[in-house]
């Protein structure tokens, strides 16, 4: 069993795409491979329809949908697979993983093992954003960081990630942020890489472009996406947009009323709860809102919200869990990451301070 230690992967600067895919793929082919094989079998073991016949059809169109996105992240993903030793198919099995499974082309049983705490909080100090990323347990291991540089200029952004994935929450050194956790609506397709989607609203330079780029995404399945932003005249703003087939919904702002927001796993917006399948709900989802909701008015800090997004009170239906609840529900809290827009300060994490022994945690600063 492959364990990557939580590299951060740094992307050269002057390097192609395909260069920085290559190179990605290249020092991590045992992990992709072996986490390539592990989703493969988790999205059949809940969707026995999902034959190889079948997989290779709707990975096929999901990889279409990315190409048409961005060119650019797909030949990211086509040097990864150069260096790693996978097809474009099993490119979109270890990157689209939660939202393939939720194509259905026949019956399944709803497999519980995503789930994830979003916050946005200005202190006066700092405008923060966080969240944790709760994966099945077997992800872990393949957790990494990308420090990606941004073409023709001296910015860059620093992505969490998984190991043969374009990324799964990011911020940049143009103080913006985009998180993303889970939720289970009707209506999924073939569509784009919803990592392909983060690092693609990541690069935007506005926030209301980065809400465009989500809201026009041809995405496969449902997600909430927190977009924070910090600008020059030391303006915040946050919103949490949940994002499905045919809908894109505003859920929460920030603003003077509302100066702090979060999201679990469950819909919130009006539309999107009417699209909601109750039954894959995870099962703490309501339990870490209420926690949330009863611990953010405390917060004051950068370290305050590591801490909250660490909090053990409930375990295991806590905030942070390293513990599987149940059969259908063995999501736990794989790592997480905390900014702050203000001053350029990035925290990122593996595994659970409290109860792992291979706990890792990697801090950056944007100038």
């Amino acid at each position: 069993m492959q364990d990557e230690g939580f590299p951060i992967i740094e992307y050269r600067r002057g390097a192609t795409p395909r260069e920085w895919g290559r190179a990605h793929g290249e020092a991590h082919r045992e992990g992709i491979q072996e986490l390539f094989e592990i989703r493969l079998a988790l999205m059949q073991e809940k969707n026995g329809a999902l034959t190889p016949a079948v997989v290779e059809q709707l990975a096929g169109e999901q990889w279409d949908a990315t190409e048409k996105l961005d060119p650019l992240l797909a030949d990211e993903l086509l040097g990864i697979g150069e260096g790693a030793g996978l097809t474009n198919t099993q490119l979109v099995v270890v990157n689209n993983y939660t939202d393939f499974r939720d194509i259905q082309p026949g019956e399944g049983t709803r497999l519980q093992d995503e789930g994830c705490s979003a916050v946005f909080v200005d202190t006066g100090a700092g405008a923060i954003a966080g969240q944790t990323w709760d994966m099945h347990g077997s992800a872990k291991r393949f957790v990494c960081c990308l420090d990606v540089p941004v073409p023709d200029s001296e910015e860059r952004m620093v992505v969490f990630s998984i190991v043969g994935c374009l990324g799964m929450m990011g911020y940049t050194s143009w103080r913006t942020a985009v998180g993303v956790n889970n939720i289970n609506t009707d209506g999924a397709r073939p569509g784009v890489v919803w990592p392909a989607l983060v690092r693609k609203t990541l690069a935007q330079r506005t926030h209301d472009a980065m809400v465009s780029q989500l809201k026009d995404a041809a995405v496969t399945s449902g997600h909430n996406y927190l977009v924070a932003s910090r600008t020059a005249d030391h303006q915040s703003r946050a919103e949490m947009w949940e994002v499905m087939p045919d809908l894109a919904e505003c859920a929460s702002r920030y603003g003077e009323s509302n100066r702090r927001i979060y999201h679990t796993n469950h819909c919130l917006a009006g539309q999107a709860v009417a699209r909601e399948q109750a039954a894959a709900l995870n099962s703490s989802t309501h339990i870490r809102y209420d926690l949330i909701e009863k611990k953010i008015n405390a917060i004051s800090s950068f370290d305050d919200v590591y801490a909250l997004l660490n909090d053990h009170e409930n375990y295991p239906q806590s905030i942070c869990s390293n513990h599987q609840t149940s059969a259908l529900d063995p999501a736990i809290t794989c790592g997480g990451a905390v900014g702050d827009l203000t001053n350029g300060r990035v925290t990122m994490w593996r595994g659970d301070e409290l109860y792992d022994d291979n706990f890792v945690r990697h801090e950056f600063r944007f100038d």
